[in-house]
C-alpha cells in the first residue's frame, strides 16, 4: 500500500502536455510520482500529479526518432529504481514482420534522475523476436521484460550485466504471432498476458528458465480481447488484476485459491469497466493503468493522430485521465 502519499482527490484529470502520448505508466509510493512510458517521442515522463508538473527525460540518439517508441515502464518497490523500455516500434507498426533493430532497458534512479545501466536486448535476441513492451520484478533483483512478437521473456539480472532468454519463442520462430502483451509480479510469481490467445499464464521467478509456463485458468471463461498491459494495483496486494482492453475498457480479474488468495494459480473474471469514451478525443484505446494515491486510472493513447510534420507524433495536447476506483471496487 502507499506509504507516506498524501491522498489524492483530483477524480477526473488531465495531463496537459503536448505529444505525450503514454503508452505505460506506474505509481511510485516512495516519492508520490507516476513514470510514464511517453511512446512515439520515445521518453521518459516523469509527473508529480499532485502539483502537475511533469519532467521529461530524453535518451540521445533514441528519442525523437521515428523508429524509436517507448513502451513499458516500472517502478521497482525493493530497490526505487524504475525501468523502462528504449526499443523499436517497427515491431508494433508492422504486426510483427519486422523485428530487427535496438532495443534498450533502462534502469533509472529517479533519486539521482540519473541513468544507473542500460543493456541492449537485441544482443541477446539477435534480432529474431521483439516487440518489447513491459516490464516486471522479482524479490531477487531481476528485471523480466515481456516481447509481443512473438511471445518471449527476458531476464536481467540485478546489475544489468547478463541477460537470459528466459522464455525464448519455439523454433523455428514466427514473429508475426502475438503473443505476451503485459506482465506483471507479485512475490515470485510472474504471470503474462497472451493477447494473441486471450490467455493468462503464470511463471515461477526462482526457475532458472521460465520452461512453459501454466495457463491460468479464468472462471467464468472470458476470452481478453484486444488486451494491452496489465497491472497489480499495489493497494490491493497481489490480489486484484486490471487488464487493459484497446476498445472495452479494463477487465478486472481476481486470484483465487492459496498464499493470501495472490498466487494466480486461478483467477475470477469480475466484469469490465468500460472506458469513458464519450467524453474523450475520438481514437481512444485503453493501454494500460496505473495507481495514483489509492486512485485507479485508464492510461488512453492514440495511436491513429497524424504526425505533426518535422515531429514524430501527433498534435495533441491534453491527454485525459479517467478514474475507475469506483467502479473496480463495485465489481469487488
Amino acid at each position: 500500500p502507499p506509504g507516506g502519499c498524501p491522498p489524492f482527490e483530483r477524480g477526473n484529470f488531465s495531463i496537459d502536455a503536448y505529444q505525450l502520448y503514454p503508452e505505460n505508466m506506474d505509481w511510485d509510493s516512495e516519492l508520490c510520482q507516476v513514470y510514464i512510458g511517453i511512446l512515439f517521442n520515445g521518453s521518459f515522463g516523469i509527473y508529480d500529479p499532485y502539483g502537475d508538473k511533469l519532467d521529461v527525460v530524453r535518451f540521445p540518439g533514441y528519442s525523437l526518432d521515428a523508429a524509436i517508441h517507448m513502451g513499458g515502464v516500472g517502478w521497482d518497490a525493493r530497490t526505487g529504481l524504475a525501468s523502462a523500455i528504449v526499443g523499436q516500434g517497427n515491431a508494433f507498426n508492422t504486426a510483427g514482420a519486422v523485428v530487427g533493430g535496438d532495443n534498450l532497458l533502462k534502469k533509472y534512479d529517479p533519486r539521482t534522475r540519473a541513468v544507473v545501466w542500460t543493456v541492449n536486448l537485441t544482443a541477446t535476441t539477435q534480432g529474431a523476436y521483439g516487440g518489447f513492451n513491459d516490464v516486471a520484478h522479482d524479490p531477487a533483483g531481476n528485471t523480466y521484460v515481456c516481447g509481443t512478437f512473438p511471445s518471449s521473456i527476458l531476464r536481467v539480472d540485478a546489475r544489468g550485466t547478463h541477460v537470459t532468454a528466459w522464455y525464448p519463442p519455439a523454433e523455428p520462430v514466427d514473429h508475426t504471432v502475438r503473443g505476451f502483451s503485459g506482465i506483471v509480479a507479485h512475490g515470485i510469481t510472474l504471470v503474462a498476458l497472451d493477447s494473441g490467445a486471450g490467455k493468462l499464464v503464470r511463471f515461477d521467478a526462482t526457475a532458472a528458465t521460465a520452461g512453459t509456463g501454466v495457463v491460468v485458468p479464468v472462471a467464468p471463461n472470458v476470452s481478453i480481447a484486444g488486451g494491452d498491459a496489465i497491472h497489480l494495483p499495489a493497494k490491493f496486494g497481489g490480489r486484484v488484476m486490471l487488464v487493459a482492453e484497446h476498445a472495452a475498457g479494463v477487465a478486472v480479474l481476481r486470484s483465487r485459491g492459496g498464499d493470501g488468495d495472490a498466487s494466480w494459480t486461478a483467477a475470477e473474471h469480475l466484469g469490465v469497466v468500460p472506458n469513458s469514451v464519450a467524453a474523450l478525443p475520438p481514437g481512444a484505446l485503453v493501454v494500460s493503468t496505473t495507481q495514483i494515491g489509492d486512485r485507479l486510472y485508464i492510461v488512453n493513447d492514440w495511436f491513429a493522430d497524424p504526425v505533426v510534420s518535422g515531429t514524430v507524433a501527433g498534435n495533441k495536447t491534453a491527454f485525459p485521465m479517467v478514474d475507475i476506483t469506483r467502479q473496480v471496487d463495485e465489481l469487488l
